[in-house]
């Protein structure tokens, strides 16, 4: 059986597939990710400027007063516009965090190169 349109739970009027205003608890989430979904693989470039342009952000959430950490999705918006969706009902923008993991284990790559080069370097000045 198919079921259409929106489910919302806390919320009278869902902008996604499932929506819910509130805490969700679960012992796992898993993305499809499988290859053969996939076409027009690329890297990604130039990761650590891109992670750079983020700001991360302590804040307090208007509605229950509970303070956390995160980020702006317009910040995201202007880096990574792809993990940004906005909801239709709502025109609330919500960043997709998961999908930050890619970009942030490149752009750790790119640091890890830096820093064996740094420590070449300093070797060889010792050398000398």
């Amino acid at each position: 059986m198919k079921i259409s349109g929106n489910v919302g739970i806390g919320t009278v009027s869902p902008g996604y597939k499932l929506d819910v205003n509130g805490n969700i608890g679960a012992s796992g989430f898993y993305y499809t990710s499988d290859i053969s979904l996939k076409e027009d693989i690329k890297p990604i470039f130039n990761a650590l400027e891109s992670i750079k342009k983020l700001n991360g952000v302590e804040f307090r959430w208007k509605e229950s007063g509970r303070q956390d950490l995160g980020l702006i999705a317009q910040d995201v918006e202007r880096v990574f516009p792809d993990l940004v969706q906005i909801n239709n009902s709502t025109g609330l923008k919500s960043v997709e965090y998961g999908n930050l993991v890619a970009p942030l284990i490149e752009a750790i790559k790119e640091q890890q190169k830096q820093i064996e080069e740094l420590k070449n370097e300093i070797k060889q000045i010792k050398a000398n």
